[in-house]
């Protein structure tokens, strides 16, 4: 999929629709060296965990929970029960008259599955906003805000960055995957300020709602 988006042989439909940037990205870092890739990114999210636990991560794409309720992504890793929510250009959904808001639900069955595997639960919303953008999060209630934490499509690509600027112990084909999922997000405008080192930004995409 990479190889067509870049060439420009997927259907521009295909291309904005979230899903398929969710699992571009997130399967990347399932298949790449977890070590460098997978515990590189958490870290940078402030998710400390080892080299084995990344190693041993479960990644699992559009889990079920009540409600219709399907998050993006869960990882399981070390102490932590991850669900990732990600959008590129909707919103988050709004509550209804029958349904709660879309991260309220997210988080409540995340919380009941988190306790079943005896994990700390925390949910990470990914969007292509460039700064934090509190409208965006206003249906979440007060007493959950501690279990959100806000990136962007940008920190993907900063980290992308770093790590082929910075690691030389990259074998020729780690380097050119990860070459092509940063060429991917660049393709759909998600680099910080385009034409700039990212190595020299001094802005920071991440902020911790915890």
């Amino acid at each position: 999929m990479y190889a067509a988006e870049l060439h420009g042989k997927v259907p521009s439909g295909i291309t904005r629709m979230e899903d398929i940037l969710a699992s571009n990205v997130f399967s990347f870092f399932k298949y790449a060296n977890r070590e460098i890739f997978l515990k590189g990114y958490l870290d940078r999210l402030g998710f400390k965990i080892s080299s084995q636990e990344a190693i041993e991560a479960e990644l699992i794409f559009w889990p079920r929970y009540e409600e219709k309720t399907e998050p993006d992504l869960v990882i399981l890793t070390g102490n932590y029960y991850l669900l990732i929510e990600a959008k590129y250009l909707s919103d988050f959904g709004g509550e209804t008259e029958k349904t709660k808001a879309q991260l309220t639900r997210e988080i409540e069955g995340g919380m009941l599955e988190a306790r079943n595997y005896n994990k700390n639960f925390r949910l990470i919303a990914i969007t292509a906003d460039y700064i934090y953008k509190k409208n965006k999060f206003k249906s979440v209630p007060e007493c959950f805000s501690h279990y959100l934490t806000w990136t962007n499509w940008q920190q993907v690509s900063s980290f992308l960055n770093d790590i082929l600027n910075n690691n030389l112990n990259l074998t020729r084909h780690e380097r050119e995957f990860a070459l092509d999922l940063y060429k991917l997000l660049d393709r759909k405008n998600l680099r910080w300020f385009k034409g700039f080192s990212i190595l020299n930004s001094s802005f920071s995409f991440l902020s911790n709602l915890r």
